[in-house]
């Protein structure tokens, strides 16, 4: 049952269909077993016309139809057959058809709503969580709930349907068949629980040894440049070719276990057949004629029986297999259930946008890692005017990063207060995101146009052509787009390899700059370029200063001398503040 709850948990939002596949099964298999079950007596009335008269549905079936010979009767009555199993064919096609598309438009729904949950997550789950999990999760994982959970078992839940009114109809024909089938089926079904607890084991390593190659895919290709300047390609080749042949390993085994049953299934009913027949005739000394009537409806049941007892094994061969896959998804989607998850923004939230006109106010800003014993920020306080250029520095360790991701509510303070002109941030989130720009020291660049880049989130037909014009001259990027032969149009290539450290960082700026952001954050955006580079990019940020309010942290003393005030932290508290010669040491 712990199984069916966390199936449903995470099929949530197709609930409704899954009982619409059910009745579909269930009238596909009664119209089977209909089918099957009137072969039988028509083999009898081939075999001996004078049945008809004899059998009262028959001879009432005669006269009604006043039909004029049993030759006209038995090609009726085949016909009839041929009728119901071409219904059944139509929607047992329906079925599968519909079983496919509700099956598939999950995995996308799944696919939606893993991205969605991560994408809304706490800035604070993220933190301990590698991004290869998350991929891994939405396009491997959601992949193998597809097909190694959701199909198996609705197949599963067929299957049995089919089996048991088979079986229900051949033992209204003949009880002794029955228990000759059940007892040579029962070493399959043996077999699967032997191999149980193997399977779940197979599942379980497989789904691991594919998240950790993942990881050396991202590892070995996303720092190719320092892969090769080190000479480490041999290492990540290594560690690659572990994870793949243990996920090959498993999977050449659980591909092997799977075609066990089918095999097992089919040698067993030959035994079954044979046996049949041989107790038929020699110790229940029945009639030849009442053990090819008998046998009839067995044989059509058979083809019916081997493909569905057989499915039903593998089906619950792939259920135990996927456990872990299916745990995997449950626990991540409930651990995001007990999250606060962040609201996405409104794309027409202009009215919202804060009205800052005078300053932004920090209270007291206390904040502690979920994990931490000590705070890493404790009770920080400052005032920026609109239009100021503030500096952050302090030693690695001493709460800046810390204290700009709780500017930028990626984290959320336990104590204390930002305000703008007097008015909460937290009352207006939305608002609040639309003021503030971020400027790292590695700006992300998606594998596309300096234009996208630029415009970050937005879709090309929305893009403002003045906008994003002021927004590369006031990131001083006129010079490369006139040099480009495709200008705003050339592609960056992947993570912007296409381009210089500065030429990244400006994009960065002017992509700050065309979403119109008030107050801009810079962490350490500077401290990775060469002295040349950082002067230039100095320059085009001290240009930005008294029209943007400019919050910059930096270990280079020399980026914040232009600021028009200095905060030096010290274990999550300011230590002293003013201007630059007020607080820095003429000797540093």
């Amino acid at each position: 049952m712990g199984y069916l709850k966390k199936f449903i948990y995470i099929f949530t939002d197709r609930r409704q269909q899954l009982v619409i596949l059910v009745a579909v099964f269930l009238t596909t298999s009664f119209l089977e077993a209909f089918g099957i079950g009137l072969i039988g007596p028509f083999l009898s009335i081939v075999e001996n016309p004078s049945l008809i008269n004899s059998n009262p549905i028959a001879n009432k079936v005669y006269t009604q139809l006043q039909l004029q010979s049993n030759s006209q009767f038995i090609i009726l009555s085949g016909l009839f057959i041929i009728g119901v199993f071409a219904i059944k064919s139509t929607a047992y096609l329906s079925g599968k058809f519909y079983t496919f598309k509700t099956i598939l438009n999950q995995k996308a729904t799944i696919r939606e709503r893993l991205f969605s949950a991560y994408m809304l997550a706490p800035y604070e789950f993220h933190l301990g969580r590698n991004s290869a999990d998350f991929v891994n999760k939405i396009v491997g994982e959601a992949n193998r709930f597809t097909n190694l959970v959701a199909l198996p078992l609705v197949e599963l839940c067929s299957q049995t349907i089919v089996v048991i009114i088979l079986v229900g109809l051949m033992a209204r024909t003949n009880i002794v068949l029955v228990l000759v089938v059940l007892f040579t089926l029962l070493p399959a079904f043996l077999g699967f629980l032997v191999l149980s607890k193997r399977l779940k084991q197979w599942g379980q390593s497989s789904s691991q040894a594919r998240k950790q190659t993942l990881k050396a895919v991202s590892h070995g290709l996303g720092g190719l440049k320092e892969t090769r300047v080190v000479g480490c390609e041999a290492y990540f080749q290594k560690e690659l070719h572990q994870h793949v042949r243990q996920e090959a390993a498993m999977e050449i085994r659980f591909k092997s276990a799977q075609v066990l049953p089918r095999t097992l299934i089919e040698a067993l009913l030959i035994v079954a057949i044979v046996g049949f027949v041989c107790l038929s005739q020699f110790l229940l000394e029945q009639s030849f004629q009442s053990v090819i009537s008998t046998m009839g409806v067995f044989a059509v049941a058979a083809l019916r029986l081997v493909p569905a007892s057989s499915q039903i094994v593998q089906s619950l061969g792939m259920l135990r297999n996927s456990i872990y896959t299916l745990d995997s998804l449950y626990l991540d989607l409930k651990e995001i259930e007990t999250q606060k998850l962040i609201q996405p923004y409104p794309e027409n939230s202009s009215a919202k946008i804060f009205s800052f006109k005078d300053s932004l106010e920090l209270k007291d800003i206390t904040y502690r890692y979920p994990t931490a014993k000590s705070f890493s920020l404790n009770k920080i306080s400052m005032e920026i005017k609109r239009g100021e250029s503030i500096g952050l520095i302090g030693s690695s360790g001493a709460g800046k990063t810390t204290l700009v991701d709780v500017i930028l509510n990626l984290l959320t303070p336990e104590f204390g207060d930002i305000q703008v002109d007097g008015k909460s941030i937290y009352k207006n989130l939305s608002g609040w995101q639309k003021l503030v720009g971020y400027i790292p020291q590695s700006i992300f660049l998606l594998d596309d146009t300096i234009e996208q880049n630029i415009a970050f989130g937005i879709p090309k037909h929305d893009i403002d052509s003045d906008r994003l014009g002021y927004a590369i001259k006031a990131a001083q990027l006129e010079t490369l787009i006139q040099d480009l032969p495709q200008g705003t149009h050339t592609s960056v290539g992947e993570r912007g390899v296409r381009l210089s450290g500065g030429q990244r960082q400006r994009i960065g700026i002017a992509r700050a700059l065309y979403h119109q952001r008030e107050i801009l954050v810079l962490d350490e955006a500077t401290s990775a370029l060469d002295n040349e580079t950082e002067r230039l990019i100095s320059d085009s940020i001290t240009a930005l200063a008294g029209s943007k309010t400019l919050i910059i942290i930096a270990h280079r003393l020399t980026t914040v001398e232009h600021c028009d005030r200095i905060y030096v932290l010290e274990k999550g508290q300011v230590a002293r503040s003013g201007k630059y010669q007020d607080v820095i040491p003429t000797n540093a």
